[in-house]
């Protein structure tokens, strides 16, 4: 087998490995991916805007960054966590239990989607009221940090 037919065939298998992984997720871990990689990817364009709360300057920064994929990372480690606890309930109590894991991966879901609003509303995107309520109720229940919501809302109400 010559080099370039290796290469071939271990790409291939890399890809088909990929995919078999995300196919096989349940759905609601795919929401949770597809919001995480969006609220990195706003919060690289607020960097690039120079509005970002998040850094120093305003600015991108790569530790800064660093601290988003390790928070990220640490995400992916608790949701582990829950579905390792909904197994060890199956196991233990011979029926299908997925309580834990889609509670924390909705918990995640609306942590990040919030985030998301966040960055979309630095940079000036306006938001629609209902978010903006919603966000609102989020803070007050204490689950957003209050100063950065208090901002957003701001910044949110001046873009319209």
């Amino acid at each position: 087998m010559s080099i370039k037919d290796y290469l071939l065939h271990a790409g291939a298998a890399g890809i088909g490995a990929l995919v078999s992984f995300f196919t096989g997720l349940p759905p609601i871990l795919l929401v949770l991916l597809a919001v995480m990689t969006l609220d990195y990817i706003t919060g690289i364009m607020t960097g690039l805007a120079g509005v970002s709360s998040k850094s120093e300057t305003g600015g991108l920064s790569s530790s800064t960054a660093m601290v988003g994929i390790l928070k990220k990372i640490l995400i992916i480690g608790v949701v582990s966590l829950a579905y390792l606890l909904d197994y060890a309930v199956t196991l233990g109590a011979g029926v299908e239990f997925a309580a834990v894991s889609s509670a924390t991966c909705f918990w995640f879901i609306a942590s990040e989607g919030i985030s998301v609003i966040e960055n979309a509303a630095q940079i000036g995107v306006p938001i629609p009221g209902v978010l903006r309520s919603a966000l609102d109720i989020m803070r007050k229940k204490g689950d957003a940090p209050p100063e950065k919501t208090e901002k957003t809302l701001k910044n949110a109400e001046k873009s319209e």
